[in-house]
């Protein structure tokens, strides 16, 4: 049997193009991947099979990062305070600082020199993460599974709604799906209302449509806002797989809150990773010196309607890239994988024990079930009128197109409103 990954007199693939290599090998880089992750993925993005002596080879052709090459220790020393000073509640540990970096930045920084640096420009930091300060969580059992998209977890998040804000009637809401099996955050909108069935039910055809199939089960929690959601799931399953028994194969189950933990977890590493700076950011407008919003003015809600969603979108990707991409920590009695990326198990299932068990099915009939809720997709996913929006684009050009981000959300905010006003 030929050896894919050897050299051994057969064709181990076509060599994609210099700059399609050269992205691909930056991009595995700016997440992390181990070299035998980056074999991986050249083996299944390109085809193309080699050994880890052409890969080494490759990255320095292409002059591609490495945490044994970081820049010299004064722009270190920059770029890691940048991001202790954009972490407003000190949640983030050295890890996740070297993490946000090398993803945003695209700059690579061992963990100890990001931890030097962080002990000598905010100590106090590390007292706040202390684990000693937190409530030890209650005792829960071991999750079982035998593959991804097998059984795909939802939950509404609330903790920037309006009464969470307090600022009038403005709030946020984030649907997320979350993948049993592997881990992987499937999916997380920004949505005006996620306590709408209308809304709940187009974020899971926006994720049907975006894989192109359908999970054997999904889990929620008990409300009324996932009835439609329900209603186009079975309908789907029972086209796509009928085969699959309802009472061996349930394809919708609701729980507890406190029991639906996949996605529950996800919630609190994303307070932890930026949405408690999100949160804190938006209410300085609340500081005696500051009263950027009045929750009176029709135009000030117009105008946080437009800024502060894309805002929170921008945050809540960020997220998902960072979770997906960053290695778990190592649970030696956990049954399902542990200690690897979320991403590699979704991608790579056969070599953790699993299987891909996602059922394919024809977007056309998605269409068609989208067409027949009651509300459209634009109507649910709307945060203000089509008149402001425009208005509020055209501003947002003039300004130069800035970028949407935590700690400079106020600052866009105050410099569209004479223009939208």
């Amino acid at each position: 049997m030929a050896n894919k990954k050897g050299k051994n007199q057969y064709d181990n693939g076509k060599k994609p193009p210099d700059h399609l290599l050269a992205k691909a090998l930056h991009e595995y880089a700016r997440k992390g991947f181990t070299l035998e992750e980056r074999l991986d993925r050249l083996g299944k993005d390109f085809d193309y099979f080699v050994k880890i002596r052409t890969l080494k080879k490759l990255n320095q052709k292409f002059q591609v990062p490495t945490v044994k090459k970081p820049p010299p220790t004064p722009i270190s020393t920059t770029i890691v305070c940048k991001y202790i000073n954009a972490n407003l509640t000190s949640g983030n540990g050295p890890a996740t600082i070297q993490r946000r970096i090398a993803q945003l930045e695209g700059v690579l920084i061992p963990c100890d020199t990001v931890r030097t640096i962080m002990l000598l420009n905010d100590p106090d930091g590390f007292n706040i993460r202390n684990p000693t300060r937190k409530v030890k969580p209650r005792r829960k059992g071991h999750l079982v599974g035998y593959g991804v998209f097998q059984e795909i977890h939802c939950d509404g998040h609330e903790k920037l709604n309006h009464k969470a804000l307090q600022l009038g009637g403005v709030g946020i809401d984030i649907y997320g799906m979350k993948c049993h099996g592997s881990g992987q955050i499937i999916e997380e909108f920004v949505v005006p209302n996620a306590r709408c069935e209308y809304t709940v039910a187009h974020c899971y055809l926006d994720m049907v449509e975006a894989y192109g199939e359908i999970p054997e089960q999904l889990t929620v929690d008990g409300g009324t806002e996932t009835g439609q959601m329900r209603a186009c799931h079975i309908a789907l399953r029972n086209i796509y797989a009928p085969e699959l028994s309802f009472e061996t194969h349930p394809p919708f189950v609701a729980l507890k809150s406190s029991d639906n933990v996949p996605i529950e977890s996800s919630w609190e590493n994303l307070r932890k990773y930026n949405g408690r700076d999100l949160k804190e950011a938006i209410l300085m407008t609340k500081d005696a010196d500051k009263r950027y919003f009045n929750p009176l003015n029709p135009v000030h809600i117009n105008l946080f309607n437009w800024v502060w969603p894309k805002v929170t979108h921008v945050s809540v990707q960020e997220f998902k890239e960072y979770w997906n991409n960053h290695c778990v920590r190592n649970q030696p009695n956990k049954i399902l994988p542990s200690g690897v990326r979320p991403t590699a198990v979704f991608d790579f299932p056969e070599h953790y024990g699993l299987k891909h068990c996602g059922i394919k099915v024809d977007k056309e009939v998605v269409r068609h079930l989208r067409n027949q809720l009651e509300k459209s997709r634009e109507e649910c996913f709307s945060w203000v009128s089509d008149e402001f929006n425009l208005k509020a684009q055209e501003a947002y050009e003039k300004l130069g197109s800035p970028k949407f981000e935590i700690v400079s959300g106020w600052t866009l905010f105050c410099e569209m409103l004479p223009l939208v006003q």
